[in-house]
């Protein structure tokens, strides 16, 4: 009895043991379906998650560029001209010898189409895909990188020399200073090539362009022409830097500029990075090419930029009624005539600025059928479409607003 009751309890012992065969193999498929499945939701949200990490890096990315764009164009005009050819406190207009920037000095000037993109392998797609993208350029005048007024001690000629006991000086740390550290300091202000703003003693005005500096107890600005000297030789007079920015849509890969190689190494041969854009600002000289290192990339992946004006395309009083104009207009036209002469910038008083950023790469096989504007940009023949940002906002244009004639 006591060998039967250990073997029946034995056998019930050992069928309680494990599980089939068959329940093993279910048990393991569904895990490792449970398993896939865990994994394929795991990689697509992180995906997910990366794709609008980058959309909204290169939202808050454009916006930042944005306001930087809004904030040059809010300060056109600031100790310079509306338009040289006409300003009325101009003591003589410049003549055909003088430099290019010179003669065609305005608060702003806005130029479609410019650069062309048509060779660009993105804008060639959008093209063909019935999208075409002329982004517009437009350079601007004033005093950016200095809001103070050199007094001149005395003009002749070709040289301005400046007073050293003035707040102006005080203020850019010249006095006290080396004869060397003098030098750097007015040379970092009256940078060769850049246009200068002269105002006599009786307000009036002329413009030239700086070709070299010198510190020590008479500074001097020495000018590539030289100016019609009056009564006093200019002393009383106040003498300030006009700068020119430039802002367009370019394609920095196809450059020679060799400090732009390592910003597009890392990314080379991934989608979307072959026929990239930004929206770049720099310094112009008075011949209308870049002055060297400055350049600023203010937003990476722009893809499109335009301008149109509101303004008034008549001067005096009563006051002219304002017009809104888009390049293409005949009004557009009128306000900035390519041959910069009859033209009237002068009379632009806000401008309606557009800046397109798109994400860095597609997420849509096809571009939203039936939708106005940007949208979507195809980032070449072979691949999708990226999303678009597009910023847009009226700016004033203060130093410009009492501007009559």
């Amino acid at each position: 009895m006591s060998s039967r009751r250990h073997s029946i309890g034995h056998a019930r012992a050992f069928g309680r043991r494990g599980f089939t065969l068959v329940e093993l193999m279910v048990a393991l498929s569904g895990g490792l379906f449970l398993s896939a499945v865990v994994f394929a939701l795991s990689r697509d949200t992180t995906r997910f998650y990366q794709r609008e990490a980058r959309v909204a890096g290169a939202t808050f990315a454009g916006l930042v560029g944005f306001e930087r764009l809004k904030s040059d164009i809010r300060r056109a005009g600031y100790l310079s001209t509306p338009n040289i050819q006409t300003d009325p406190l101009m003591l003589a207009p410049p003549g055909t010898g003088a430099a290019a920037m010179v003669q065609s000095l305005a608060g702003l000037r806005i130029t479609p189409d410019t650069p062309n993109h048509a060779s660009n392998a993105a804008f060639a797609a959008n093209a063909l895909a019935g999208q075409t993208l002329t982004p517009d350029q437009i350079v601007l005048s004033g005093s950016y990188t200095i809001t103070d007024e050199f007094s001149v001690a005395e003009f002749a000629g070709q040289t301005i020399f400046l007073q050293v006991n003035a707040p102006s000086m005080a203020r850019l740390g010249y006095i006290g200073a080396t004869t060397a550290a003098q030098t750097a300091l007015l040379s970092n202000v009256f940078q060769t090539g850049r246009l200068i703003r002269l105002v006599d003693r009786g307000g009036r005005v002329q413009f030239g362009s700086v070709a070299a500096v010198n510190g020590g107890a008479t500074p001097s600005v020495t000018l590539a022409a030289p100016l019609i000297a009056r009564g006093g030789n200019g002393t009383g007079g106040s003498v300030n830097v006009v700068n020119l920015i430039r802002y367009q849509i370019r394609d920095l890969q196809t450059e020679a500029d060799p400090r732009w190689a390592p910003l597009y190494a890392a990314s080379a041969g991934a989608p979307g990075e072959g026929a990239r854009t930004e929206l770049v600002r720099d310094e112009l000289n008075a011949a209308g090419t870049a002055i060297v290192n400055s350049s600023d990339i203010v937003a990476e992946y722009a893809v499109d930029l335009s301008f149109a004006v509101t303004g008034q395309l008549a001067g005096g009083l009563p006051v002219a009624p304002a017009v809104f104009s888009a390049p293409g207009d005949a009004d557009f036209a009128a306000f900035f005539a390519p041959a910069a002469t009859g033209d009237r910038p002068q009379g632009v008083r806000s401008v309606r600025v557009r800046l397109s950023v798109r994400s860095r790469e597609a997420d849509r096989s096809a571009n939203i059928s039936g939708a106005a504007g940007v949208y979507r940009f195809r980032l070449g023949a072979n691949e999708g479409w990226a999303r678009v940002r597009t910023f847009q906002a009226d700016v004033s244009l203060p130093n410009q607003a009492g501007v009559l004639w």
